[in-house]
């Protein structure tokens, strides 16, 4: 009985680690943000908005339409060079993030 509870403590009252995306430390999941983005399959810079949630980011086109892609990791160490690749349509992006720097 007594190892039930404390199967109980351990996986009901222990806190799950959720990372979030981060620059210099600091939090930036669920903040939009202005940058430009390349895209490798039509060689072309969008302006946009993007916002970071863990290793993926949503970005958001001009014209109302969205893609979420992945990132390498959570922490992001260049935000003038973010790689991030769409698994649905098989491209990479390249993110350049304003007002992180």
């Amino acid at each position: 009985m007594k190892y039930l509870l404390n199967l109980f403590l351990l996986i009901f009252l222990v806190p799950l680690r959720v990372d979030a995306a981060e620059y210099n430390g600091q939090n930036i999941d669920g903040i939009i943000f202005s940058a430009t983005v390349y895209s490798y399959s039509t060689g072309e810079y969008y302006y946009v908005d993007v916002e970071f949630d863990r290793d993926e980011a949503t970005i958001y086109f001009q014209d109302g339409g969205y893609i979420t892609v992945s990132l390498d990791g959570e922490e992001i160490d260049d935000p003038h060079n973010i790689l991030a690749y769409d698994y649905q349509r098989s491209v990479f992006w390249d993110i350049d993030v304003d007002g992180l720097d």
